[in-house]
Parts: C-alpha cells; sequence; structure tokens
C-alpha cells in the first residue's frame, strides 16, 4: 500500500487546516444571511458529484437552484455566493484558521522526493484561502496545480475533475495519493479513478463505520517525514 506515490492530491478544508466552528463563525458573522447559508448548503448537497462539464454552466444551476429557493435574481444569488459569502470565508480564516503543524515540513519532503503536490478543493479562491492561512511563498512554490471543483464545472466526487488533475501533473491516476477529510468526497472520487487515498480524522470522522485508512493529521506528517515506507495491505 502507497509503495509507488508519484503525486498527492490534498483537500483544503478539514484536511490542511482544521475547521472546527467555520459553519457557526458564517452564521455568526452574516446573521441576516441565515436563510441564504442554509439554502447554499442545500444547494450544494444536491450538487455533490454533479458534472456541468462548464464552470458557467455549474454557476448558472447553481445560481438558478438558490433563486428558485430563495425568490430572487439568479445574478444577485451569485453575486452574494461569490463575493460576500466567500469573501467572509476568506476573512474567518485569516483571523481564526492557520494550517497544520509541520504543513510546510511535509511538503518540502514531497517536494525534495520528486512527488508532485497539488491542493483540490470543492469551494472557490483557492489560492487566496490558502494565502489566508499564512502559507509561506515557498510552499505555495511546491505545490504544482491548486484546483477548485467549481472551476471544472462540477462538485466532488465527479471523475473528471480528479482524471484530469492527474494529467494536468502528468502522473498515472494510479500513482496518485488524495488525502481528505471526507470519505463520500475525496475518497469516492479516488476510488472511482483508481487513486489510493487517505482519510484524515476530523471532529466529524466516524471511525468506526471505515473500511479504509484513518489517519490523525500527526500520523500523515510522521509518515511522510519518516520516509514513506510502504504499508502493508
Amino acid at each position: 500500500m502507497f509503495s509507488d506515490v508519484k503525486a498527492v492530491i490534498f483537500d483544503l478544508d478539514g484536511t490542511l487546516y482544521n475547521f472546527k466552528w467555520m459553519p457557526l463563525r458564517l452564521i455568526w458573522s452574516l446573521p441576516n444571511d441565515l436563510f441564504r447559508i442554509k439554502a447554499d448548503r442545500e444547494v450544494r448537497k444536491k450538487l455533490k458529484g454533479c458534472d456541468f462539464g462548464t464552470p458557467d454552466a455549474y454557476k448558472a444551476e447553481y445560481s438558478r437552484r438558490m433563486s428558485k429557493m430563495l425568490n430572487f435574481k439568479q445574478e444577485d444569488a451569485l453575486n452574494w455566493y461569490s463575493n460576500r459569502y466567500m469573501g467572509t470565508m476568506c476573512f474567518l480564516l485569516k483571523r481564526y484558521y492557520s494550517k497544520r503543524p509541520e504543513l510546510a515540513e511535509v511538503f518540502e519532503e514531497l517536494h525534495k522526493r520528486g512527488i508532485k503536490i497539488a491542493v483540490f478543493s470543492d469551494y472557490p479562491r483557492v489560492r487566496q484561502r490558502i494565502r489566508a492561512l499564512d502559507f509561506s511563498d515557498e510552499t505555495i512554490s511546491q505545490i504544482s496545480g491548486i484546483y477548485s471543483a467549481e472551476d471544472f464545472g462540477s462538485q466532488k466526487p465527479a471523475i473528471r475533475p480528479f482524471l484530469e488533475i492527474a494529467q494536468h501533473l502528468e502522473v498515472e491516476p494510479e500513482k496518485c495519493l488524495v488525502i481528505g477529510d471526507r470519505d463520500d468526497t475525496d475518497g469516492d472520487g479516488a476510488r472511482q479513478t483508481n487513486m489510493e487515498f487517505i482519510q484524515i480524522e476530523t471532529h466529524k470522522t466516524k471511525i468506526k463505520e471505515a473500511n479504509h485508512p484513518v489517519w490523525s493529521w500527526e500520523d500523515f506528517a510522521t509518515w511522510v517525514l519518516d520516509g514513506m515506507e510502504p504499508l502493508e495491505d
């Protein structure tokens, strides 16, 4: 297991930082937008795994559904999501959150080994959110690709983005390792494309129900920094 890894694809939220309290902080920061935040959650659940082919097609479907639920214009829904909602998320990341311990060392070790690094999030503004988490310029320079599922016109665990990321990295899917906190998105996407998967434990992880590797971030960092020795299946 994990014997020939040539690329590691990291999820962002819940994986490269501890996202605990983020939903509540969004509501506390935007109390007048409570129904919009709830509608966004419902719409995203319904779009989970969908692939609309292009970013514009995805945005059109998202805004159509938001508009229908809230009875306001599609362009207003998209503007709220792209600017007010995501802008607040970036602000909260900078104010309350930070990258995982030893993340810089993990990325440096992977880079030294010639293993390509990608960051793949369901949400947009990935580069801005990485900056908000205080990634150094050196750490960012070690990332070969920064991706949002929405930029592909989809939501995880749609298959195409995983395959296209592997293609962009010039690595066969079988030699890609996906690191994420959600089995139903990161894990399903990895399995459907023959990629390896490690789930990072969070406060929401149901370990007893898992039939795949579930590691703490600390265990994953130790494994990488100790040389990434292959594990028994």
